[in-house]
């Protein structure tokens, strides 16, 4: 059966200025006595200074709210950036020369893109903003964001030159804002929220956001693909309902693949995307990357276990045609009697004629292809399904048919005489509540489909029974 996922249906803000002290990492304190290893901003700067990215005063203290300037923040994101600073060219700032403290971070950064200064100067000893930090960090990790992000910051305003680069860290999680209505852009950035905003935008940089905006969706869900799920290599934050971006995160090597589901509310339709989802690890940090793929180029096939399918007899051999009476070629399908597995490599509706030599049985399939998987259903062709108590859970005393809210029943049920009888109305789903003489329930889900002329019925029960 297809998966019911389609009814499951969101670093630097603060990152503005503040003053961090960088020395070697042999230097590196790993414990200041103001610093609360308990919280995220106490683990993230002990992370940092244990790597010798940053390091406290000479008093052994951290001074976590001091603010820190611009040069310093350039050599702590060169330095998580793991850029070359020594192989630079000289960006010409008036004020930065070959020789000056952190010079080779600021170019290293320049270089990049990452900064350009304001009228041909850096100003390295002022004090970096929330505002200018988030410039910073977003170039430096390349973090962007759907164009459709709304800030609920009030005090950003649109169209001005820092509102793409905060909207890319709300996006992103890396940020939340100094109150639920504010971001303080002209804020100072304090010693410990550069050591949160740093090590929160680091883990992004090996992840990969797919945003619903991307395909012209309002919302996505995603869900692995595959016959066996790569659960293992990566993984994403669950959501119950559907939402605006999915951030896929790296577990270990390896290559799985990924369904993304989109959904708008104009036409109230779902679309899906498939990706293959590549991770390796690249200079010691996993990292992901995205490969947009059809699905029809990687599906598996998902051999069919005809033991679970009800036959009243154990077939020897099969031939399978299509609806209108051509055979299907050999090498389309296969069949092993031993194991009773029946794979057909086409997707379609089709008519199975299984034998035994003295049997003959023919069934409807229909295979399909879902999540990268080509599954067989089988259908029982009948203008009128008859089931008994040998084939229901129990002897049913009624029957109701539930409303499923999205289109009417498609099949009329009944019960005489102790059976259970279904005739079709339309094509389409039903589900069926049964209740028992003794006061027993169960469901049946019932799928009616037309092959060619004939009707066929695809039953589940809620036990699994048909």
């Amino acid at each position: 059966m297809k998966s019911q996922r389609l009814f499951q249906l969101a670093m630097a803000s603060a990152l503005a200025t503040s003053a961090i002290v960088i020395t070697p990492a042999a230097h590196a304190a790993t414990f200041f006595p103001d610093v609360n290893p308990a919280t995220e901003e106490g683990k993230a700067i002990i992370e940092l200074a244990g790597r010798g990215i940053i390091s406290g005063y000479v008093d052994g203290t951290f001074k976590p709210t001091n603010p820190i300037t611009r040069t310093q923040a350039a050599k702590i994101l060169a330095g998580i950036l793991k850029l070359d600073t020594v192989h630079v060219k000289n960006p010409q700032f008036k004020d930065i020369k070959p020789g000056t403290e952190n010079y080779g971070a600021i170019a290293a950064l320049a270089n990049a893109g990452i900064i350009n200064g304001a009228n041909g100067y850096f100003y390295p000893n002022q004090n970096i903003t929330r505002e200018q930090m988030s410039k910073m960090i977003a170039k430096g990790f390349g973090l962007t964001s759907p164009t459709s992000t709304k800030l609920p910051f009030t005090d950003v305003k649109k169209g001005t030159e820092f509102e793409p680069y905060i909207q890319a860290l709300f996006a992103n999680g890396i940020t939340k804002g100094t109150s639920p209505t504010a971001f303080g852009p002209k804020s100072n950035v304090k010693r410990s929220q550069l050591a949160a905003f740093v090590v929160r935008a680091e883990k992004m940089l090996g992840n990969a956001t797919v945003y619903a905006s991307q395909f012209k969706q309002d919302y996505i869900i995603a869900a692995y693909g595959g016959i066996e799920p790569a659960e293992d290599i990566f993984t994403w934050d669950e959501n119950e309902d559907m939402t605006e971006s999915i951030t896929i995160k790296p577990l270990k090597e390896g290559t799985g693949k990924l369904v993304i589901t989109g959904f708008t509310d104009d036409s109230e339709e779902f679309t899906d995307i498939f990706y293959l989802v590549h991770v390796k690890n690249v200079n010691g940090k996993m990292k992901v990357t995205l490969e947009k793929v059809q699905e029809v180029d990687y599906t598996e096939n998902l051999p069919l276990d005809l033991r679970e399918s009800k036959l009243s007899f154990v077939p020897t051999q099969i031939t399978v045609q299509d609806t209108n009476g051509q055979a299907l070629a050999s090498n389309l399908y296969s069949f092993n009697s031993n194991d009773q597995t029946l794979t057909i490599l086409k997707n379609g509706q089709f008519i199975v004629t299984f034998s035994d030599g003295d049997h003959q049985q023919k069934i409807a399939a229909d295979v399909y292809a879902y999540d990268f998987v080509r599954s067989i259903d089988l259908y029982h062709l009948t203008d009128e399904l008859t089931l008994t108590t040998q084939e229901l859970p129990f002897e049913p005393a009624s029957v109701a048919i539930e409303d499923l809210g999205f289109e009417p029943a498609s099949v009329k049920a009944t019960i005489l005489n102790g059976q259970l009888l279904v005739t079709p109305k339309a094509e389409g789903t039903a589900v069926l509540h049964l209740t028992g003489k003794n006061g027993e329930t169960a469901y049946l889900y019932i799928e009616s489909k037309k092959f060619a002329d004939q009707w066929a019925f695809l039953l589940i029960s809620d036990e699994d029974d048909f």
